[in-house]
């Protein structure tokens, strides 16, 4: 807390300009006393609410402040707002380790790696991909909420889904909005979580993680990167690789027994999977998940800026039309660069406007499309094959 301590001064440091700024220094000197008192005594969540107070406290005087003075006090403000979102990252660890904690001793080995979540994700929430949507009401939704006819068709609930295509796209919402649309458990697996230097204990690992998925009437099991999981066998030389593959490919095959789980998988290389992986009756669906077209980019800029204070002069569909091949990671980070622009300019400046179209297209001009036609071509080419 160097930074923290250097605001040391109260009064002699900041000129008095009459009972409202007296107001506002005092205000800002109890508030970082509190936030220096906390972190002492280890509550580092009010450490952060007190240094975020303290900010503001030293924004309003920048308002009443010109000059080097206001520049001082705009500086330590946002020197402030860095340290609270720091402290944040700390809180949320601390959170997570809690939640991972009481997992282990209620659930096994499976909790000590699997993150469980009800995701708040709608297929609503995702713009375009109405191809991967329908595959999955189909092979899910559907079936789940109408069994009977369901069972006239022959249509089985769960079963494996494959999720590929270039990265940003979608593929972890998808999942997470099946999981919100049958109510469903959601394990979301890293494969660092499940491999292990230890003979035998990955195969476990696995085993344990879809033991665990069949305690409940539906879960959805999702694992992103799977590549690195049931890469090609011939093309590694790990003894680790080569008995996952074959316990994941038992997992599969014991799907049609129990209770149902559907399992998600999502990779940017679809080439690097194990072939015996993508067999019928393991990944019944290969759904591809590609760059959104000119409408979904219209819904994607609309989804991204309807929290953010925007202007009315901002078109949608003229950007949709600027950004042709750019995935919806890319607008995403279009948008953010064109806030935090705004955003920083208000701070500054102490006037606050709203986000043009015009502050858009600066951050477009800063933001290229992370995905290449050379790629693009490689993701048709294995589709027609697969």
């Amino acid at each position: 807390m160097r930074r923290l301590g250097a605001l040391r001064g109260g009064s002699s440091v900041f000129p008095i300009e009459g009972i409202a700024m007296r107001h506002l220094v005092e205000g800002f000197q109890e508030s970082k006393d509190a936030a220096v008192a906390a972190l002492r005594r280890g509550d580092v969540e009010e450490a952060r609410r007190q240094m975020l107070k303290a900010a503001e406290f030293l924004l309003k005087m920048a308002e009443r402040s010109t000059g080097r003075i206001r520049e001082m006090r705009i500086r330590n403000a946002n020197s402030l707002i860095e340290q609270a979102k720091s402290l944040s990252k700390r809180v949320q660890a601390v959170s997570d380790e809690g939640r991972r904690e009481m997992a282990e001793q209620e659930g096994g080995r499976a909790a000590k790696f699997v993150v469980r979540e009800k995701p708040d994700i709608t297929f609503d929430d995702i713009a375009g991909l109405e191809e991967a949507k329908t595959a999955i009401m189909v092979k899910v939704v559907h079936p789940l909420k109408n069994p009977q006819m369901a069972k006239k068709y022959g249509m089985r609930l769960g079963g494996g889904l494959l999720l590929y295509g270039p990265p940003g796209t979608g593929k972890t919402m998808l999942a997470k909005a099946v999981a919100n649309e049958v109510n469903a458990p959601f394990y979301t697996v890293k494969p660092s979580d499940v491999l292990s230097k230890w003979v035998g204990e990955a195969e476990k690992n696995v085993a344990a993680l879809f033991e665990d998925a069949r305690k409940n009437p539906l879960s959805v099991v999702f694992i992103d990167e799977v590549e690195a999981l049931v890469p090609r066998r011939r093309s590694t030389q790990s003894s680790v690789m080569a008995r996952v593959v074959p316990q994941f490919l038992a997992e599969l095959e014991g799907f049609r027994s129990g209770n149902p789980i559907l399992f998600v998988a999502a990779t940017n290389e679809p080439w690097l999977i194990d072939p015996a992986m993508l067999r019928p009756g393991r990944f019944d669906e290969k759904i591809y998940v590609g760059l959104p077209d000119e409408t979904a980019r219209a819904k994607i800029f609309q989804l991204q800026l309807k929290e953010r204070y925007t202007s009315d002069d901002v078109d949608y569909a003229e950007l949709a039309r600027r950004t042709e091949g750019y995935s919806g990671a890319d607008i995403r980070a279009i948008c953010e660069h064109a806030a935090q622009a705004v955003f920083l300019e208000a701070v500054q400046t102490g006037t606050e406007r709203p986000i043009s179209i015009k502050d858009i297209l600066a951050a477009l001009q800063r933001v290229k499309p992370s995905v290449t036609p050379d790629i693009l071509k490689r993701y048709e080419a294995w589709r027609k094959i697969h």
